[in-house]
């Protein structure tokens, strides 16, 4: 660029065009973030299952014997919510079919 021309363009009063946009480049740098983000995301996934898996491993052999015990003195109850749970969605189905309204 010559002096002549940076003085013309220095010297013009209308306001310079704002760059084009280059759309490859917004893509590329947006596919790298969201695979970082990814990765991150992955990483904090697989940690938090080995983590968990390594509790549960050192707390299920105590804990196995009481949630058994537990298990078998609650299951009448278990069987009633069960019971009343089907009963009432099969009256709320009944219910719109026939059009009742409470």
């Amino acid at each position: 660029m010559t002096n002549d021309a940076l003085k013309s363009m220095l010297m013009n009063d209308t306001p310079a065009a704002p760059p084009a946009r280059d759309i490859g480049f917004v893509v590329e740098v947006m596919k790298r973030v969201e695979q970082r983000r990814l990765n991150q995301n992955l990483a904090l996934l697989v940690l938090g299952t080995a983590a968990l898996t390594t509790l549960l491993f050192l707390i299920m052999p105590h804990v196995t014997p009481a949630l058994t015990t537990l298990g078998q003195s609650i299951w009448p109850l278990v069987i009633i919510v069960t019971v009343a749970g089907f009963s009432l969605v099969g009256f709320e189905q009944a219910r719109r079919a026939i059009g009742l309204r409470f």
